[in-house]
């Protein structure tokens, strides 16, 4: 009986191992990782719309190359993505956001895109061309941070 036993938990053991074998592999397979440089080329256009925004001199200027670099961070499928702002990072990646994740070692770059894309949506909101100007300020800063920290 114990001989039972042990031969089932050997048995028992050789099939798990087995069936976890062939699950690691799945399991363990990182996504693909989107290239630094194609992040880094988004993030110098986003910085220098949101510099050209905060040295505006109408709201309405101030308001489109803010929009151009939330169009940046966000990309196409993003919440506040405004495709009449335009679109200059086309065809540079997908928004910041989601290429970012890709990056191998930008987990503590993320916050500071997310902050970004918060001030430049406050920006693009608001009514008033100092606002808009200063927020582009702050997002020409944060992302200016991201690019010198992009590997």
């Amino acid at each position: 009986m114990i001989r039972l036993i042990a031969a089932l938990s050997v048995v028992a053991m050789a099939v798990l191992g087995l069936a976890s074998a062939g699950y690691a592999p799945y399991h363990t397979q990182q996504p693909p990782q989107a290239a630094a440089g194609d992040v880094k080329a988004q993030v110098t256009t986003a910085v220098s719309h949101a510099g050209f925004a905060a040295a505006a001199t109408t709201f309405g200027g101030a308001q489109q190359h803010l929009g151009h670099a939330l169009n940046c961070i966000e990309g196409k499928g993003g919440k506040n993505f405004n495709a009449s702002w335009g679109h200059p990072c086309e065809g540079q990646g997908n928004g910041i956001l989601n290429d970012l994740r890709g990056v191998a070692g930008s987990g503590a770059l993320m916050p500071l895109v997310q902050s970004a894309g918060a001030l430049a949506t406050s920006g693009v909101k608001s009514n008033d061309l100092t606002a808009a100007r200063l927020a582009a300020r702050g997002v020409e800063a944060l992302l200016r941070l991201v690019a010198e920290n992009l590997k």
